[in-house]
């Protein structure tokens, strides 16, 4: 019976230094995101740090979510509308194949957001990502402003109502 308490407690003192740096990579408003969000269809490095002074929209999504699809073209038109020189959003593709992936790149060729594709999720790992959709507003200043996991009708005016404050900065 010792010999199992004390295995015990040594795999629990072992498995709490992991969890608690695992948690660290949970983000808040105000915080300075990871800079790096992967490889554009152009084979680019993209970084956040590359779009400072613009307002800088994130979303983890996959084509077997059906939330993420919905969100998706709510976030082109907002792209379109505000244009590259204010907003830059950025889709995340969330541990999809790169095979997958490919398809994917060739149904966007029209649109205006940049996608990237996050295979082992270290980008979403990096963001805190446990669900999709999963969002993320930087501001202007570079710091988060709004996160959002999930997407509902709802989903819409809150993101409207965050961009808008961004605008009048």
């Amino acid at each position: 019976m010792r010999i199992f308490l004390s295995s015990f407690f040594y795999v629990m003192f072992l498995i709490a230094p992991v969890q608690s740096f695992a948690d660290s990579f949970k983000l808040n408003k105000g915080d300075t995101p990871p800079d790096y969000l992967g490889y554009d269809s152009n084979g680019k490095k993209v970084w956040v740090r590359d779009h400072k002074g613009k307002i800088v929209v994130v979303t983890f999504w996959a084509t077997w979510c059906p939330p993420c699809l919905k969100e998706l073209p709510v976030l082109e038109r907002l792209q379109r509308r505000l244009g590259p020189d204010v907003i830059k959003v950025v889709a995340v593709n969330y541990k999809e194949s790169k095979r997958k992936f490919r398809l994917i790149k060739k149904a966007f060729t029209d649109s205006p957001i940049t996608l990237t594709h996050d295979k082992k999720n270290s980008i979403g790992k990096k963001y805190g990502v446990d669900a999709i959709p999963h969002l993320i507003i930087i501001g202007k200043d570079g710091k988060i402003s709004y996160q959002a996991r999930g997407y509902g009708e709802g989903s819409i005016d809150m993101l409207v109502e965050i961009i808008n404050q961004h605008l009048q900065t």
